[in-house]
């Protein structure tokens, strides 16, 4: 898939381009203000109907621009744009997903929303349903009433339900009916209640005698209860006083100042160790300036090696390659000089014997013939003398740089040491400036952001303490402590006074204030026996025996009484504990252990429903998590250190970082160098972070499209590298387009 050609005839303040074709790399090139981002702006809503405010400032023209695109796919067919639908309805493409892969505007090659998209993006290539997961474990959460959508989540205790708080409730109030249950079976109730009974016929019988003897009984009774009454209402005055004092705001009080005592000491090891890393910092940037000042003196070196050395070095090469060639011809001569040479002797000598024309041809021929093979020789002779001067410059040359030697092999090879010397301290200086990068980061994340996190949330606190401090009036936490011990006390007190009146006079109903008027009313009553019975007289024998036998009655009685009164208290209090759990819309009464037992089974089918669904909601949660985690997994197949974006970032850095990685924890993308090092995207430099994402982009644009090639258009993607980096990315673009991508490049370079 391809833009084929473009026209915009008219959008804002943009001139008719008139029909405008493209090819597989165009680059649409303009200086600054000449309508570059305008028409980039034309193309993108020509493109898209739908999903444009996802490109930021896209309306800067409000309008709709007026011309056409054309598209073609992989086999030929065209498609005009605008028409019946968009880019999004002809590649099955979202809006998101064009912008994130498939169009950069302004510089942008970061990805909007990065780990929801790619989120999105898998669940779209692999058919995953992460969103899915997510909502029915939202679901059973709700299903079995869970503190979190997790397996690790218990019931909740939200206002209005007390779900937890209810079921915790219920099985105590199990343990309470059995423990009264055993009770009740030992204390045999029925009988208690015929020896009641029975004493209170015979304390009929001797009511009349002892009448004086009962006035001094009311007497003391409403003593108990005005004495009881009095402390009970000066307790509640002073709980009232204490009511602002709480265990959970002491235990706040007291989280806070533990925090800031440890808040105060991460603070004071985070400074320690800015310290530690300044004079870390300080020692690497100045062994690397010592490192760079070594590798300015060998840059110079090494260029000067190359400009001056291995020109002069390959000449040589050359002429001593030539000289080989030619050593068999230089033989031929040699030797054929010979024998013309001899042969011109055996002439003169015939000549001299005889006179001859015979002799005077050969003798001419062979002078000639020595003359030439003995300056070919020579020649031979002449270009060795050469080679030899040429190679004293190269080992005159090479001394001045300490990579002589008595021959050119031994040159080479300080030739090589030197280079390879060289390109270590060269890596080693990179490494270094990297570290103190790093290194820099390190101490102005604890400086900038740490530290000054540690100190809000100590300031926070310490206004939490402050205004707890004027809420109660109290300065320290030692002072509210004893004001909290004194409101138990209080608390403490009108309980046991409580019990006191109610085991005296009984109770009106469940609320305090009410059973306070009554307990008044009924000690009112009593008051007219406050001077009985102080000056009886009576015969001695007879008041004792009365009286043995009244207080053996009463006693009897009372123990009776009490018991059976502790009885029915406890009958009555799981009779309220249960109605208050709402069981069941009826109320539920508790007289008797048929009650007891009805309630223990109505308790025990409340606790095992509620744990049962919440049983099963957690079993649920566990498999869906199983399943969440697996499907969310597959994610790491965009990446990872065999993913097909690993390995363009690798070729793009020329392998500078051999892996790049997705943390779904962290949410982020990272990177891994050669030294095993790992970097999280956002410390890339910047044309390192471009390169990352251009990978990124190219993989996606390739599983989005399902194989086939389709377009990318940049809007200066690389404004930030330099001349030799930019050179680089170019090239890798156009690569990217040989391989079948289209790439439309807008830029002001």
């Amino acid at each position: 898939m391809r833009i084929k050609e473009f026209s915009i005839r008219r959008y804002g303040p943009l001139p008719d381009t008139g029909c405008v074709a493209l090819d597989n790399f165009s680059l649409v090139f303009g200086k600054n203000e000449d309508g570059k981002t305008l028409t980039l702006d034309a193309l993108v809503k020509l493109l898209l109907r739908r999903g444009r405010q996802l490109f930021n400032n896209i309306d800067r023209v409000d309008e709709d621009p007026e011309g056409y695109l054309i598209i073609e796919d992989d086999n030929g067919r065209q498609v005009k744009l605008p028409g019946k639908g968009d880019l999004t309805a002809i590649t099955d493409l979202s809006p998101q997903e064009c912008r994130n892969v498939f169009i950069i505007r302004n510089s942008d090659l970061s990805i909007a929303s990065e780990s929801e998209f790619y989120r999105n993006v898998t669940d779209r290539l692999t058919g995953l349903r992460t969103q899915m997961i997510l909502s029915i474990r939202s679901q059973l959460q709700e299903i079995g009433k869970l503190t979190r959508c997790d397996s690790a989540a218990s019931l909740r205790d939200v206002q209005g339900e007390k779900l937890k708080t209810r079921v915790e409730t219920a099985r105590a109030l199990i343990e309470d009916i059995e423990r009264l249950g055993r009770n009740v079976k030992e204390g045999e109730l029925d009988r208690l209640e015929e020896d009641l009974l029975n004493l209170k016929e015979k304390e009929g019988e001797t009511s009349q005698e002892i009448e004086t003897l009962e006035d001094a009984r009311k007497r003391e009774k409403y003593q108990q209860g005005l004495k009881a009454y009095e402390e009970l209402v000066s307790a509640q005055q002073t709980l009232e006083k204490l009511e602002v004092y709480t265990t959970e705001e002491a235990s706040l009080w007291f989280e806070w100042e533990r925090d800031i005592s440890g808040w105060n000491k991460d603070a004071e090891g985070l400074q320690n160790k800015a310290i530690n890393s300044k004079g870390e910092l300080k020692g690497k940037e100045e062994a690397l300036a010592a490192k760079r000042s070594d590798l300015e003196v060998l840059s110079e070196r090494k260029r000067r090696i190359d400009d001056e050395i291995e020109p002069e070095i390959k000449n040589y090469l050359m002429g001593v390659g030539e000289a080989k060639r030619g050593e068999t011809r230089r033989r031929f001569f040699t030797v054929a000089a010979i024998i013309s040479a001899v042969l011109l002797s055996i002439s003169i000598v015939g000549l001299m014997v005889k006179h001859s024309p015979v002799f005077y041809g050969l003798m001419a021929s062979f002078l000639i013939s020595t003359g030439i093979f003995a300056a070919l020789k020579f020649s031979f002779t002449r270009e060795k003398a050469r080679l030899a001067a040429v190679f004293e410059r190269i080992k005159l040359a090479t001394s001045r740089f300490g990579v002589a030697a008595e021959n050119i092999e031994e040159i080479l090879a300080n030739i090589q040491k030197f280079n390879e010397e060289y390109d270590r301290r060269r890596t080693e200086t990179g490494q270094d400036m990297t570290d103190v990068s790093v290194l820099r980061s390190v101490i102005k994340g604890i400086t900038e952001t740490d530290i000054a996190t540690i100190e809000g949330k100590i300031r926070i606190a310490t206004e939490k303490i402050q205004n707890l401090s004027q809420k109660t009036g109290v300065g320290t936490l030692r002072e509210y402590n004893e004001k909290l011990k004194l409101k138990l006390v209080s608390a403490q007190s009108v309980e046991t006074q409580s019990k006191i009146l109610n085991s005296h006079f009984g109770s009106k109903g469940e609320e305090l204030q009410e059973n306070l008027s009554y307990w008044q009313d009924e000690i009112g009553a009593l008051r007219e026996f406050e001077g009985k019975a102080k000056d009886i007289t009576y015969d001695e024998k007879s008041v004792s025996g009365l009286k043995d036998e009244r207080e053996e009655l009463l006693w009897q009685e009372r123990e009776l009484a009490t018991k059976m009164a502790s009885f029915h208290e406890q009958l009555k209090e799981i009779e309220r504990k249960a109605n208050n759990l709402k069981l069941e819309d009826d109320y539920l009464h508790c007289n008797t252990s048929v009650d007891m037992k009805a309630i223990t089974a109505k308790l025990s089918d409340f606790i095992a429903e509620i744990e049962g669904r919440k049983s099963n909601a957690l079993e649920a949660m566990r498999i869906f998590e199983a399943i969440q985690e697996e499907e969310e997994g597959k994610i790491s197949s965009l990446f990872g250190k065999d993913s097909s974006v690993s390995h363009h970032f690798c070729h793009i850095t020329d392998g500078i970082y051999q892996c790049v990685e997705f943390i779904p924890e962290a949410k982020e993308i990272q990177v891994r160098l050669q030294n095993d090092t790992i970097l999280s995207a956002d410390k890339l430099s910047g044309g390192a972070y471009d390169q990352l994402y251009l990978s990124i982009r190219l993989v996606l644009g390739e599983k989005l499209l399902k194989g086939s090639k389709g377009f990318f258009v940049l809007d200066d993607p690389f404004i930030k590298a330099d001349e030799e980096r930019l050179e680089r990315q170019l090239c890798i673009l156009k690569r990217i387009s040989e391989s079948g991508w289209q790439i439309i490049y807008f830029t002001a370079k």
